[in-house]
């Protein structure tokens, strides 16, 4: 607990502090006061004095009321009004002693022995012209050549910029034979540490799924080494694809069907026309999954619902006028029916119509002829 002798102590400083009739400071008014570094009229950071009213990084604020503040020019940091800042306040570096970019064509010294009549470009950089990279002529190392090959094509070994070309360097150097460059020497990430793909090389390298030794699809593992089986479409020698690799749902782990494909399984399947869930023919699919055509009775084809079709619309001659089976013709049922010359009901010879319903030539009735054979006719 606070002694009452401290707490008389810490109020008497704090009117030290405060003149005599002074408000207390207020960040922000414009007014520097009490503990106050600068006061800009604002609560705004960014602009060298804080919303605390305390001096920014790299400003420089002075104490009028409102303070005025100036980035700091020679720091290395470009802020506020700053075009540029080289780290120093010398003029003819292309950036001036104020921090300003220095006039374009404004002389300069790149520091390289080789290049002369150094200019400004106008935003900051001193370019010299004696660099020639691309004549075939390696110039000074202090011009920044590495490599000359008479052109300024990059992917031959030697760059644009004349800098040799090597593995890891994130450009493709065609004539060294690279494949890939991603900017690094290290493998598993696609491209290996002598910037050869990864994919196709047999071995499962990094975020690969399988390799196989090439980058073709529809062999099981496709062209960025990812497997086919499971990705939803038939690759391939897959029989299906269900979107997974799971077995025991129809399609297995290895896009294989798990049931044996049959007719009336309500799946349309190589050797089908058509499948529509039976086995039942006159529906338009038959009963071995081939198309159904409209029955035409008496065109001597057996279609849709037909029991049988001899090729006319006659009733009597086993196949009736609508194409249904009229039975089989049986000799002794009384019915004269194609085939039979006589039936009399029963399957006796000698009565004039023999067992195989064809009339005796004697009628039936032995020596004399007689018999009593008579043609019953429906």
């Amino acid at each position: 607990m606070r002694s009452p002798r401290m707490f008389y102590l810490v109020a008497f400083l704090a009117l030290l502090a405060v003149p005599a009739g002074a408000a207390a400071p207020v960040c922000g008014d414009g007014n520097n006061q009490g503990t106050e570094d600068c006061d800009d009229g604002n609560l705004i950071d960014g602009d060298g004095c804080s919303a605390a009213c305390t001096i920014e990084t790299g400003w420089d604020c002075d104490k009028a009321d409102p303070s005025n503040c100036d980035p700091i020019c020679g720091d290395a940091t470009v802020i506020g009004t700053e075009q540029c800042d080289d780290g120093n306040t010398v003029d003819g570096d292309c950036c001036s002693a104020t921090c300003q970019f220095e006039a374009a064509g404004s002389p300069c010294d790149d520091g390289l022995i080789c290049s002369t009549s150094d200019q400004c470009d106008g935003a900051g950089v001193c370019a010299g012209a004696g660099s020639t990279c691309g004549d075939g002529v390696l110039d000074d190392v202090s011009c920044g050549e590495e490599c000359d090959d008479n052109n300024t094509t990059d992917g031959d070994g030697c760059s644009s910029i004349c800098v040799i070309e090597i593995c890891g360097d994130g450009s493709v150097n065609n004539s060294g034979a690279e494949e890939c460059d991603d900017g690094n020497t290290t493998g598993d990430d696609g491209c290996d540490a002598t910037c050869q793909l990864e994919c196709g090389n047999g071995a499962i390298n990094g975020a690969e799924e399988c390799d196989d030794g090439n980058a073709s699809d529809n062999d099981g593992c496709d062209s960025v080494c990812q497997l086919e089986c499971g990705n939803g479409a038939i690759d391939g020698v897959e029989e299906c694809d269900d979107g997974n690799t799971t077995g025991g749902d129809g399609c297995s782990a290895d896009c294989k069907n798990e049931n044996a494909p049959a007719c009336g399984d309500g799946i349309l399947q190589a050797g089908e026309d058509c499948d529509d869930g039976n086995v039942t023919g006159g529906d338009g699919c038959s009963a071995t999954c081939k198309s159904e055509v409209a029955a035409v009775c008496g065109d001597g084809a057996i279609e849709g619902t037909e029991e049988c079709d001899d090729g006319g619309t006659v009733d009597g001659d086993g196949c009736s006028s609508l194409c249904t089976n009229e039975g089989a013709p049986a000799c002794g049922d009384s019915v004269l029916q194609a085939g039979e010359e006589c039936d009399d009901g029963n399957g006796d010879d000698g009565d004039g119509c023999s067992s195989d319903c064809v009339i005796e030539a004697d009628g039936g009735g032995g020596e004399d002829g007689g018999g009593g054979c008579s043609l019953i006719r429906e």
